[in-house]
C-alpha cells in the first residue's frame, strides 16, 4: 500500500468516524429535546424503546438493502435526509404534539440504522477488511452519545446538523471523485472454513450466532452489574459522561490496533476472558469498572471483523446482525439489574458462558457447534445449580464441588452428543467447569458472594 493510498484511507476512515460521532450525537440530542416536552414518563420511555428498536433492530434489514443493488451513495443521502428531518422535528418539538415526537423518533431511528450499516460496510470494503479502520469507526459513537445526552440544547443540535450536512456532502464528493464503490466486494485473502463456505453461497449461521451471543453478553455486562451502574450514575456530570465515553472509545480503537499486531484470536480471547473475570470482581472494587469497560471493548472490532469476513459481499448485513444483538443483551441486563434473584442467576450464567466459550476458542476448537452447545448446556446446568445454592444458602466448598461434579457429568453428555467423541467431550467439560469454578471461588474470596 503506497503512502498516498494510506493517507487517503486514513482520511476516509477518520471522516466516516467523525460522521459516526455526529450521527449518534444528533440522535441522543434529539431524543433529549423531544422528551423535555413529554409529561408522561411512560410516553418518554416508550419513545426511547421505539428508537432503540428502530436504530438497532432494523439494521439487518437496512444492511441487506445497502448490500443489494443500486447506488450506496443514494442510501447515504436517504439516511442524511431522515436524520436532518428528525433533528428539525426535535428543534420544533415545543410547538407540536406527542405524535410529532413519535414521527421524529422514527426518523432518527431509521436514519441512524441506515447510516451505521452504510458506514460499517464502506469502511470494511474500502480498507480491505483492515481491523484498525473498523475499530476506529465503531469507537466514536460513544462520545457522540455522551455529548448529545450531557449537553443537549437547541444550539448544539444546530451545530450537529450543520456538521452532518457539511461532512456528508464532502464524503459524497470524495466518493464520486475517486469512483469508490462498495458493492459486491469479495475478500481474496486467506479464508477460514466459515469464509470458504460463505463463498459457495451458504451462510455460517452457527458461527454468526456465536458472535451475536458475544455481542449480547457484552451489552448485558454493561447493565447487569450493580456497581457498574452505580459508579457510572455517580459520574452524572456531563464532562464525566464524556470522560467515560472516551474510555470506551479508546478500548474499541485499541482493540483494532492490538489485533493487527498480535492477532485477532489472541486479542479476542484476552479481552473476553479478562473482562468476564473483572466483571465478576466489579463489586469488590469500583476501580475495576473502567478496566472492565476498556477490556470488554477491545473485542468490539474483533467481532465486527470476524462477522464481515465470514460473509463477504454482505458486510452491511453482518454489521446489522451484530448491532441487533446489542438490543436483547441490553434489555436482559436492564431488566435484571434491580432483581436480586435474577441478578444472582444471570451474572454467573453470563460469566460462565463467556469463560467457557473462549476457553474452547483458545483450545482451537473449530466446531462452532460446541460453542453454541456450551451456551445451551450452561442454561440448563448452571442456572439450576446457582438457584439451588442460593435457595438453600449453601456455603460448604465440598458440597459445592460435589454439585460441580454433577454439572461436569451433565455437560460431558451434552458435548458427547455434539462431538461424538468421549475423550474430547470429557476434556471440554472438565476444563471448562474447573476454570469457571476457580474464577467463582476467587470472586467469592474477594467479594463474599458466590459466582460459579
Amino acid at each position: 500500500m503506497t503512502l498516498s493510498i494510506y493517507h487517503s484511507l486514513t482520511f476516509h476512515t477518520l471522516h466516516l468516524s467523525l460522521l459516526h460521532l455526529i450521527v449518534d450525537g444528533i440522535c441522543a440530542c434529539g431524543l433529549m429535546l423531544m422528551s423535555r416536552y413529554i409529561i408522561s414518563d411512560f410516553e418518554a420511555n416508550a419513545m426511547i424503546v421505539l428508537y432503540n428498536i428502530l436504530a438497532f433492530g432494523t439494521q439487518p434489514l437496512t444492511g441487506k438493502w445497502v448490500d443489494g443493488s443500486g447506488s450506496a451513495s443514494e442510501k447515504l443521502k436517504m439516511a442524511v435526509v431522515l436524520l436532518a428531518c428528525g433533528a428539525s422535528v426535535s428543534l420544533l418539538s415545543a410547538y407540536f404534539t406527542v405524535l410529532s415526537a413519535v414521527v421524529g423518533t422514527i426518523m432518527l431511528g431509521m436514519g441512524n440504522s441506515l447510516f451505521h450499516v452504510y458506514g460499517g460496510k464502506c469502511v470494511a470494503v474500502v480498507s480491505r477488511y483492515d481491523i484498525r479502520a473498523m475499530g476506529v469507526f465503531v469507537s466514536t459513537g460513544a462520545v457522540g452519545l455522551a455529548i448529545g445526552l450531557g449537553f443537549s440544547s437547541p444550539m448544539l443540535m444546530v451545530y450537529f446538523l450543520l456538521a452532518l450536512l457539511a461532512l456528508s456532502f464532502l464524503h459524497l464528493y470524495i466518493v464520486n471523485k475517486q469512483n469508490i464503490t462498495i458493492q459486491a466486494q469479495r475478500y481474496t485473502g486467506n479464508s477460514t472454513n466459515a469464509e470458504q463456505s460463505s463463498a459457495h453461497g451458504s451462510v455460517p449461521f452457527l458461527y454468526l450466532a456465536c458472535l451475536m451471543l458475544v455481542v449480547a453478553g457484552r451489552a448485558c455486562i454493561g447493565e447487569a452489574v450493580p456497581s457498574l451502574r452505580t459508579s457510572l450514575q455517580s459520574m452524572s456530570a456531563p464532562m464525566m459522561m464524556v470522560v467515560v465515553s472516551l474510555v470506551v472509545m479508546v478500548g474499541k480503537a485499541a482493540g483494532g490496533f492490538l489485533s493487527k499486531r498480535w492477532g485477532v484470536r489472541r486479542v479476542f480471547t484476552f479481552s473476553m476472558l479478562l473482562s468476564a473475570t473483572f466483571f465478576l470482581m466489579c463489586p469488590w472494587h469500583d476501580g475495576l469498572v473502567l478496566a472492565t469497560l476498556i477490556l470488554i471493548n477491545l473485542s468490539m472490532p474483533c467481532t465486527l471483523y470476524l462477522a464481515t469476513k465470514a460473509v463477504p459481499g454482505r458486510e452491511g448485513w453482518a454489521f446489522g446482525l451484530l448491532a441487533m444483538a446489542i438490543l436483547p443483551g441490553f434489555l436482559i441486563g436492564f431488566l435484571s439489574k434491580d432483581n436480586v434473584t435474577c441478578q444472582s442467576l444471570l451474572v454467573p450464567l453470563v460469566a460462565t458462558v463467556l469463560l467457557e466459550s473462549f476457553l474452547l476458542l483458545y483450545m482451537r476448537e473449530r466446531r462452532w457447534q460446541v460453542l453454541a452447545a456450551s451456551v445451551v448446556i450452561n442454561i440448563f446446568t448452571n442456572v439450576p445449580l446457582n438457584a439451588f445454592i442460593m435457595s438453600y444458602s449453601i456455603t460448604s466448598p465440598f458440597y459445592i464441588i460435589g454439585l460441580e461434579c454433577v454439572v461436569v457429568a451433565v455437560e460431558f453428555v451434552g458435548y458427547w452428543l455434539v462431538l461424538h467423541d468421549r475423550h474430547r467431550a470429557f476434556k471440554y467439560s472438565v476444563l471448562c467447569n474447573a476454570f469457571s469454578a476457580v474464577v467463582g471461588f476467587l470472586c467469592q474470596l474477594f467479594t463474599g458472594s458466590l459466582y460459579c
